[in-house]
C-alpha cells in the first residue's frame, strides 16, 4: 500500500542516544506539519511499539542554531519505550535500523529492523502512467529488476554511489545493456535498456530527474522504447542516506560548519509531480520507489481509530 505523502516516514540508524532520550527527525523527511513547529516549540505525540500500550512523548524543535527536530522520551513515564528499544537491539545495535512511520497525524509506529535480518533493497511503491496494474505482469524485465535489487544489502557505510554501483552490477549480470544512447547525435544515455525497457536509476539531485523523462520520450521516438522506468529512493531511504552521509563527514573531516544535503530525489517527489507532467508523455512510464526491506519485529499493536 502506498504511503500517505503527507505523513512522516524515515529510517533511523541506531545509536546510544536512541536508548537514552530520543531520535532526530531528518530534515529530508519532515512534512509541513513538522516544519511548522517553531524553534523551542513542542507537540505531544503517541508512540506505538511492540505489543505494549502506546507511550506519550513529544517532538521538540531544539532552541539551537540549526533548530533540530527530535522525538524526546527521556522522562520516567517513557521508560518502557527505552527498555523496549534496549532489549530489542542490545549488542546488535550497529547496522540496525528503526523505521518510524506516522500512521495518523502525530501517532507514530516504531518498527525495529535488525542488521542480522540482512535488510536489502526492494521496490515498495509504483506509480503507473499509461499503464494498468495488470499489464505490469507482462514485463518480465521488471521482475528481473526486483530480483536484482533484493540482492543489494543495506550497508552502514554505503553512499548513493555505492548503491548505484551495486544496482548496476546486478542488472548487468542479468543481461541489461548499460549506458545506452537514446539518440546517437545527442550523446544522451539511459542507465539501462533491455528489450525496449529503458531504465534510469536516480539516486541524486532532484533537479536533474526531469532529464530522465526527456530521455524516455526520445527513446520512444528514435529507439522504439516500450516503457520507461524511473527508479528512485523513497523519502525514508533518501533521508537515511543523507543522515549517514552527514555522520561520515563528521567522522572524516573537521569542518567549521556541518555538511548540508538538500534537494535529493525521492519517489514521493516524483509521485506528486507526475500527474501534472503526464500530459506530455505518450508512452508507458513507471516510477518506482526503492527502500530498505528487513524483518520487522513489530507484532501488530492496534492503530488508534482503526
Amino acid at each position: 500500500m502506498s504511503q500517505n505523502l503527507d505523513n512522516v516516514k524515515f529510517l533511523h540508524p541506531i545509536g546510544a542516544s536512541t536508548f537514552k532520550y530520543g531520535v532526530t527527525i531528518p530534515v529530508e523527511a519532515q512534512t509541513e506539519r513538522m516544519r511548522a513547529i517553531e524553534k523551542g516549540g513542542k507537540v505531544a505525540v503517541n508512540i506505538l511499539f511492540g505489543t505494549e500500550e502506546p507511550v506519550m512523548a513529544e517532538i521538540r524543535r531544539l532552541n539551537n542554531n540549526p533548530g533540530h527536530l527530535q522525538f524526546r522520551y527521556e522522562n520516567k513515564s517513557q521508560e518502557l519505550l527505552r527498555r523496549y528499544l534496549s532489549g530489542i537491539f542490545g549488542s546488535t545495535e550497529r547496522g540496525s535500523l528503526l523505521e518510524i512511520e506516522e500512521v495518523i497525524p502525530f501517532t507514530f509506529l516504531f518498527k525495529p529492523i535488525l542488521k542480522n535480518t540482512k535488510p536489502s533493497l526492494q521496490i515498495s511503491d509504483m506509480l503507473l502512467h499509461r499503464l494498468e496494474q495488470k499489464e505490469i505482469e507482462r514485463f518480465a524485465e521488471i521482475s528481473q529488476i526486483k530480483e536484482s535489487l533484493a540482492t543489494v544489502e543495506y550497508g552502514t557505510r554505503f553512499s548513493q554511489s555505492d548503491y548505484n554501483s551495486r544496482i548496476h552490477e546486478g542488472l548487468t549480470v542479468k543481461g541489461w545493456n548499460r549506458e545506452q544512447k537514446v539518440v546517437e547525435e545527442l550523446g544522451l544515455k539511459c542507465d539501462f535498456e533491455k528489450n525496449g525497457i529503458w531504465v534510469e536509476v536516480e539516486f541524486g539531485n532532484a533537479r536533474s530527474y526531469y532529464r530522465d523523462y526527456v530521455k524516455f520520450m526520445l527513446a520512444k521516438k528514435y529507439r522504439n522504447a516500450r516503457l520507461g522506468l524511473l527508479l528512485c529512493p523513497t523519502t525514508s531511504f533518501a533521508s537515511l542516506l543523507c543522515e549517514l552521509g552527514r555522520q561520515r563527514a563528521r567522522e572524516n573531516v573537521v569542518r567549521e560548519r556541518p555538511p548540508t544535503y538538500s534537494g535529493m530525489m525521492s519517489y514521493e517527489k516524483a509521485a506528486r509531480e507526475l500527474p501534472f507532467l503526464g500530459f506530455m508523455f505518450d508512452m508507458p512510464i513507471v516510477v518506482a520507489g526503492v527502500e530498505i526491506s528487513g524483518q520487522s519485529l513489530f507484532q501488530g499493536n492496534a492503530v488508534p481509530g482503526q
